[in-house]
């Protein structure tokens, strides 16, 4: 048994022995792929030693168009610089509107104080004057609480300064004072509109604390246009009432040549300048032949523009070197009286020929409002006016005649 045992032992040695050297030799000699083997990577390492496909999903997908836009002859340049550039200057209209005759009676005061503005003018009327670039009218009485009535005339108008408000709600920027009513309080009076006017922030034009500030045109810039508009009165009960060097007054072209002076001088200044004057017979519809003269006399001195009131209803218009004359404005809001009238509306383009709008509205109550069919008004206008015409639409022009 001994013999045997030895033998077996020394032969399970040499199996092992050879089995070790088999393992060994195919462990060195083979690859993971060949033994059909996988090899485990550690997933924090992995990364670092994964190398980048020369060809990743991020190069060969397509990007945004506008991320890789390149410049051509088409669409060169940079496009926030061209954004950033100035936009050319588009043209600008003025739009100046004009009324006649006003003055603020008991009846007008006391609707005002209960119902406010609604009293005097309607949401389209009010709409029409607040939009205007400029509006302007005829102040026809004095602001102020002191002072007589002058004595032996017949109609003496002032309303209580506190009612320039009215003013102030209707859009108003510049008055005339130029007229036959403006000291029927005496000059204590007048001085209190200038001065009301003033705290009210309006231009007041036609009168002043002496002839200098009487006949100075308000100046201003609208949209990038120069104005200059005058004010002065062929109508006056006194001579007492024009301005001198040492007096307040009113300015008066009774003799013309000093508001002439005066046109020339602003037509080299400004692009435009524009004339209001009281002038005329009460109730007359037709002008009087020194009105026709005189506006010519404006004219030919530089004014591009002659408006007119005083006779208390609606004359006609006239061309004069294709320069519009409005003769009379009417009465606009004056006391109780009731009728048509209409607020005049100058389009000045910055590239072109004025425009005259008429804006056809009728007191009726002691409210403006518009007039719906205008077309009867239009007709009796263009028979009362010298070679112009107005047109179904309301536009002011030279008759085809003409």
């Amino acid at each position: 048994m001994k013999p045997f045992a030895k033998g077996l032992a020394a032969g399970l040695a040499i199996g092992v022995l050879l089995l070790l050297i088999l393992a060994l030799y195919s462990f060195t000699s083979g690859t993971p792929e060949e033994s059909g083997q996988t090899q485990d990577l550690d997933p924090l390492e992995a990364p670092a030693e994964i190398s980048t496909p020369e060809e990743s999903p991020r190069d060969t997908a397509e990007e945004p168009e506008e991320l890789f836009l390149e410049p051509s002859e088409e669409n060169s340049g940079n496009t926030m610089q061209e954004e950033e550039l100035p936009e050319e200057p588009q043209p600008s209209e003025v739009l100046f509107s004009f009324a006649g005759d006003v003055m603020f009676s008991d009846h007008y005061t006391s609707a005002y104080d209960q119902y406010g503005i609604s009293a005097v003018a309607d949401d389209k009327m009010l709409s029409a004057m607040r939009d205007s670039d400029l509006f302007m009218l005829n102040e026809e009485f004095p602001f102020s609480l002191q002072g007589e009535a002058m004595e032996d005339k017949q109609y003496t108008f002032r309303t209580d300064p506190r009612y320039v408000s009215i003013f102030q709600d209707l859009g108003v920027d510049m008055v005339s004072v130029a007229n036959n009513h403006a000291l029927d309080f005496g000059m204590d009076a007048f001085c209190d509109t200038l001065d009301t006017l003033k705290q009210a922030e309006i231009s007041c034009i036609g009168g002043g604390y002496n002839i200098t500030e009487a006949s100075a045109p308000a100046t201003c810039e609208v949209n990038g246009q120069t104005f200059a508009v005058f004010a002065a009165t062929r109508v006056s009960p006194s001579y007492d009432w024009y301005a001198t060097d040492r007096q307040p007054g009113m300015f008066q072209t009774y003799d013309p040549s000093m508001l002439n002076a005066a046109i020339a001088e602003a037509d080299g200044q400004y692009d435009h300048v524009v004339v209001f004057i009281h002038w005329g017979i009460e109730r007359n519809e037709y002008p009087e032949d020194y009105q026709r003269s005189l506006a010519k006399g404006y004219i030919d001195a530089g004014a591009d523009l002659v408006l007119g009131c005083h006779p208390h209803i609606l004359q006609g218009f006239e061309y004069y070197k294709d320069v519009p004359i409005v003769y009379s404005l009417g009465n606009y809001l004056f006391g109780s009286r009731d009728g048509d009238t209409l607020l005049l509306q100058a389009v000045f383009p910055d590239d072109g020929a004025m425009e005259i709008r008429l804006l056809p509205c009728r007191r009726q109550n002691g409210i403006l409002s518009a007039i719906e069919d205008p077309s009867a008004l239009y007709r009796r206008l263009t028979e009362l006016s010298f070679g112009a015409e107005v047109s179904p639409e309301g536009i002011l022009g030279r008759t085809a005649a003409d």
